[in-house]
């Protein structure tokens, strides 16, 4: 009866434990489960992306976020191809667009540039962003205007500008891969024309008056045509480091009422991140872009200065970023962020004799909801 007893007990405490260790494997197995779940996500987390790249970032369902971004550049001296001349050699050799008997008479010296952009962000699904945007531009032109019809001297200068409402658009960002290091994204978007084509600027002319004529196609705040954004992009991390690869593009679909359109543009964008820690990344970005010559011609853009004719318009152009990011844990407050990125061109072959892009420097504060 003893033994019986004894193993009574013993078979009841055998029992105890087995029902221990299934409960605590049943505990601890979800949370191991969630850890990897976290361990697989959490390169991609850290992955950083350029502030000028369009398109890379992911937003888990139903996260919104909001971007402020003013982009400032600036624009000055002149090309033909790669080849830098002088506004004196410009005025003596090329002929006007509208009449190949004249000279031009009025060369762009500087094109101050500042665009500022409100981005909305929406996740629909795990895999399905939305994106809406909205911009304004201001475009300043200091130009030099030389006296009579085929001499070099300088004149005077003209100080004018444009600004308005430039770009509206809304694109879908798709997530079609994604593990713990890569993730491809393909988008698709349009731009809609709500800008205005037609406005107008002071410019002194070579016999000393003054004409208040239509801007030129470039100093129009917007092209007010309807155009499709196809774009793609991959992401690799593997904390701290990250790199990726995008191209955007900008598919013009008809002219405008005007007469004109500005050429396709493709953009090639890759790049490199550290994360110096969680809340402060930094990217280097290479950034390729080719745009054609304008289509077509408004008849009201005519006249003696260069950027009136539609054949000095698009090239290649490369252009080197630094970024960095400050994430807003590191101040206690993890639903903003500042995004800092400025670059300068390093090789440019434009349809000239064209104003060359000299520096563009931009800001982003983002609000994460």
């Amino acid at each position: 009866m003893r033994n019986l007893l004894r193993t009574s007990q013993l078979l009841t405490y055998y029992l105890f434990l087995s029902d221990y260790a299934c409960a605590l494997e049943n505990e601890i197995l979800p949370l191991d489960s969630s850890n990897a779940k976290q361990e697989t996500s959490s390169h991609q987390e850290d992955a950083a992306i350029p502030m000028g790249v369009f398109g890379a970032d992911s937003l888990a369902k139903s996260k919104l976020t909001l971007k402020l971004m003013p982009v400032f550049s600036s624009y000055g001296g002149q090309l033909i191809g790669s080849k830098g001349v002088s506004s004196q050699s410009v005025v003596l050799t090329t002929p006007t667009y509208s009449n190949p008997t004249q000279l031009m008479r009025v060369v762009p010296q500087t094109v101050p540039v500042s665009l500022q952009s409100a981005i909305l962000s929406y996740g629909l699904t795990s895999n399905f962003t939305a994106i809406f945007s909205a911009s304004i531009v201001q475009k300043q032109l200091n130009a030099q205007t030389f006296l009579g019809e085929t001499s070099r001297i300088p004149l005077g200068l003209s100080y004018t500008g444009t600004k308005g409402f430039s770009d509206l658009t809304t694109s879908g960002v798709l997530k079609i891969y994604d593990d713990q290091i890569n993730r491809i994204q393909i988008v698709t978007g349009f731009a809609y024309p709500l800008s205005s084509d037609t406005q107008n600027i002071s410019l002194l002319q070579s016999n000393a008056t003054y004409s208040n004529e239509r801007a030129f196609y470039s100093l129009q705040p917007g092209s007010r045509t309807f155009d499709y954004l196809p774009g793609a992009s991959y992401v690799g991390a593997a904390f701290p480091w990250s790199w990726g690869l995008s191209y955007r593009g900008r598919i013009r679909l008809s002219n405008n009422s005007q007469g004109w359109r500005f050429g396709d543009l493709h953009e090639f964008n890759s790049w490199v991140g550290y994360n110096y820690f969680p809340a402060v990344t930094s990217t280097i970005r290479l950034s390729n872009t080719l745009q054609g010559r304008i289509q077509g011609h408004d008849p009201q853009i005519s006249g003696g200065s260069v950027p009136t004719d539609p054949n000095f318009y698009g090239g290649y152009l490369t252009e080197i970023f630094g970024g960095i990011t400050i994430d807003g844990t590191l101040v206690q407050h993890k639903e903003f962020s500042i995004e800092i990125e400025s670059g300068v061109p390093i090789y440019q072959n434009l349809n000239g004799p064209q104003i060359r892009k000299n520096w563009q420097s931009g800001l982003a504060i983002k609000l994460k909801m």
